[in-house]
């Protein structure tokens, strides 16, 4: 008891961490997240990320990019940095059109400004299917809870309604305090991460509840 209980005052301890951590600097988003520029290049030909990545490097030095192929035959570019000069990117095209012997244009370049993406809207698309399956979680247990009681188990509907989603909401709350305490970047992973989570705790909730319950042997 006394080690759960020291548990649950690191657990909270955290959360109130990563709250005060996100009030104060926010979550670290990814360069795809946060304000960038798209340089798009065309090259006409086959190429390597991994070169264009290289180039990009020497040019931009220590700045963040990502390297991607665009377009059908995979023949033009795009490379996301949050900044890059005029210098930078006539540098750009002069080292691309010396790697594969073309003749662009800066002016043929397109850079594109591309705004950050706030969080409420990186999350909202879930906000929905999450509060039907929780909205139905919560009526599974009260028809649990009630089929339990008439078969003469003592169990309490209310507590254990709420003790479930506390749990289900507490873990993602530990897991965006964790994001935000260690400064890891907010990416393409971080949403069904914590989907993944949401399911894995609500599993565990309804057989720790089985359990509990005696129909399943231990």
């Amino acid at each position: 008891m006394k080690n759960k209980i020291i548990i649950e005052i690191i657990l909270t301890l955290i959360v109130l961490a990563g709250i005060i951590v996100t009030c104060v600097w926010g979550l670290n988003f990814g360069l795809n997240y946060s304000n960038h520029k798209e340089v798009d290049i065309y090259i006409g030909q086959e190429f390597e990320n991994q070169d264009i990545y290289t180039i990009a490097k020497e040019v931009l030095e220590n700045k963040k990019i990502e390297v991607q192929k665009v377009e059908l035959y995979e023949d033009m570019v795009s490379i996301i940095v949050n900044d890059i000069t005029d210098e930078q990117l006539e540098s750009l095209n002069t080292k691309i059109n010396e790697k594969y012997g073309i003749e662009n244009k800066v002016e043929s370049i397109v850079v594109t400004d591309v705004p950050n993406v706030r969080g409420r809207d990186l999350v909202k698309p879930y906000i929905v299917p999450v509060a039907i399956s929780l909205g139905l979680i919560i009526i599974y247990l009260i028809i649990y809870n009630v089929i339990c009681s008439k078969m003469g188990r003592k169990v309490n509907a209310i507590k254990t309604t709420i003790k479930a989603i506390v749990s289900i909401i507490g873990v993602q709350l530990l897991y965006l305090s964790v994001l935000a305490i260690t400064r890891l970047e907010v990416n393409a992973l971080t949403i069904p991460i914590a989907i993944v989570l949401y399911v894995i705790i609500t599993i565990a909730i309804f057989v720790k509840l089985e359990k509990e319950n005696g129909k399943i042997e231990k």
